[in-house]
């Protein structure tokens, strides 16, 4: 229980300055910490709390690596973590809504990006709930084996549905270098395209190894 306490409270740190107002990426170590919480602990939800209690509407640089740790939560979290994230989609959805809109330190604002990582993480999160035999990462051995079969006359819907979602994450990539500011580094936005070229990878493989196993039978 102790364990469990000093834990939690460490989480709380992490997540805090996970998402500092310093317009850089999420720090790994911080990012890290969230993630290995899952896996020791079985859950996230102290995790979306330690979220919820920071001021993410109050500044969008702030709310943007928040959105970014999430999404690298849900890739690599335990296996809960993704049912545990479909319970929190109104939490998602009243972030997008209620942004301030302002200018952090004299840059553009993060709202529009904001909104639509908010709108893809949703849309993956629909395909997980569709899918649940997937984890976060679109693992295909993984899938195979809770699926019990690797029958691919099952897998045309499978694949139609994920290059759905590969066509979200696309416009969404495309939206975020649309977004580089030339007076800034882009270091913030940047850390963003880090789980989306990852999660289009996850999606490439699955569906190099579903069609694979279709043109083998």
């Amino acid at each position: 229980m102790a364990d469990r306490v000093k834990a939690e409270q460490e989480l709380i740190t992490a997540a805090r300055k996970a998402t500092n107002t310093d317009e850089t990426a999420p720090k790994r170590k911080h990012v890290r910490n969230c993630i290995v919480f899952t896996h020791d602990f079985k859950t996230s939800m102290p995790v979306w709390e330690a979220m919820k209690s920071q001021p993410l509407k109050a500044n969008d640089v702030q709310c943007f690596k928040a959105i970014i740790t999430l999404h690298k939560l849900i890739r690599e979290g335990h296996h809960v973590t993704i049912q545990e994230a479909l319970t929190q989609t109104k939490f998602l959805e009243d972030l997008a809504h209620g942004l301030g809109g302002g200018v952090h330190n004299g840059w553009q604002n993060y709202s529009v990006l904001i909104r639509a990582y908010i709108n893809f993480l949703l849309a993956k999160l629909e395909y997980h709930r569709l899918h649940p035999e997937f984890n976060g990462m679109f693992d295909y051995r993984e899938y195979v084996s809770l699926r019990g079969t690797n029958d691919p006359n099952e897998g045309y819907e499978t694949i139609g549905d994920l290059m759905s979602l590969q066509d979200r994450l696309d416009e969404f990539q495309k939206l975020v270098f649309r977004n580089f500011q030339p007076a800034s580094n882009n270091e913030c936005r940047i850390a963003a395209l880090v789980p989306l070229v990852e999660e289009s990878y996850g999606i490439y493989k699955f569906a190099t190894h579903m069609l694979i196993a279709m043109h083998q039978r």
